[in-house]
């Protein structure tokens, strides 16, 4: 009798420490959501000169999201080559820009798309997903040299005669960025040229510096509460991202000031918390290729930020 209530009891205390490990691995195994990203970029936005209290709007996100401010870029820390690595997934040794205002590689890519360029995050898409609409809004020309562009009508670039860009400018930026994402847009990018133009100018971490973060900061709040007005936030993942930050009124020099930078995921799928992984301005596109489920090129460096989110693959 002793034996059979031994025996009983063990079965039991079995199935429950399977059913365990069932509903925890059922727990884990939750699916991916995402079926857009917005790739929101700020131009020279070092992590030392971030201050969450006068970006309320990033604040939320990392609040409600993933984030670090140990992301380090590629050198040289300049901008053409760190935004050609963003979205290019490699670095230079691969991609071939090498200099602050490259419109084409330096040195010769690795490896060429059809489109004679290397791959990039957008010709990914295209590739893989042909029908699928993708978007980009940029301040400054270079950009659209840096990655495959989408279509003449969803790609915008908003210049200025002068250096800086006024309110308007950027007013209309986001107002294109909108319009793209009420068009379904599966890939949206938006860059801003500050605060590197005020850094450039008055320096980084001058008052003027600080001024155009949190002026920037607004724009960046009009698009998530667009997203948030209207439930979009369900199936959408947001990347915040910068190229570099500086030291005096300029960069490219050899200094942490200059080479981190923060990276911030907010939206469908994220999982809460500081990121501990080691992050590198590439893994930007290797992210965003995950998330849409896509197959990075094999010339591709960066690595999917995968501990950012709640879901496995």
């Amino acid at each position: 009798m002793k034996r059979l209530v031994a025996i009983a009891l063990f079965c039991c205390v079995t199935l429950a420490a399977v059913g365990q490990a069932y509903a925890q691995h059922d727990d884990s195994a939750a699916s991916n959501p995402i079926k857009h990203v917005l790739l929101i970029g700020w131009d020279g936005y070092g992590s030392a000169y971030v201050n969450w209290d006068e970006v309320p709007n990033l604040k939320m996100m990392k609040e409600n999201g993933a984030w670090t401010l140990k992301t380090r870029c590629v050198l040289p820390s300049v901008s053409a080559i760190n935004w050609a690595s963003i979205l290019m997934g490699a670095g230079s040794e691969l991609h071939g820009y090498r200099t602050w205002g490259s419109s084409k590689p330096d040195l010769p890519s690795r490896v060429l798309t059809d489109k004679g360029k290397f791959p990039d995050i957008f010709s990914v898409v295209h590739q893989q997903r042909p029908d699928a609409l993708t978007a980009s809004a940029f301040t400054w020309k270079t950009i659209g040299d840096l990655h495959e562009n989408p279509d003449e009508a969803h790609t915008t670039y908003i210049h200025s005669d002068e250096h800086a860009h006024s309110p308007e400018h950027y007013q209309k930026l986001v107002d294109t960025t909108i319009g793209y994402l009420k068009e379904n847009s599966v890939l949206t990018f938006v860059y801003f040229s500050e605060p590197d133009v005020a850094g450039h100018e008055n320096g980084w971490g001058s008052e003027v510096y600080h001024q155009k973060v949190a002026e920037m900061d607004g724009y960046v709040g009009q698009i998530i509460k667009y997203l948030q007005d209207n439930d979009c936030l369900k199936d959408t993942l947001v990347i915040f991202v910068s190229d570099h930050g500086g030291t005096g009124k300029g960069h490219g020099h050899e200094t942490m000031q200059d080479m981190e930078t923060p990276f911030i995921i907010y939206g469908a799928g994220v999982k809460k918390g500081e990121i501990e992984s080691v992050v590198v301005n590439y893994d930007t596109a290797a992210t965003i290729a995950w998330a849409l489920q896509l197959t990075a090129p094999d010339c591709w460096r960066g690595k999917p930020v995968k501990s950012a989110f709640e879901f496995k693959e």
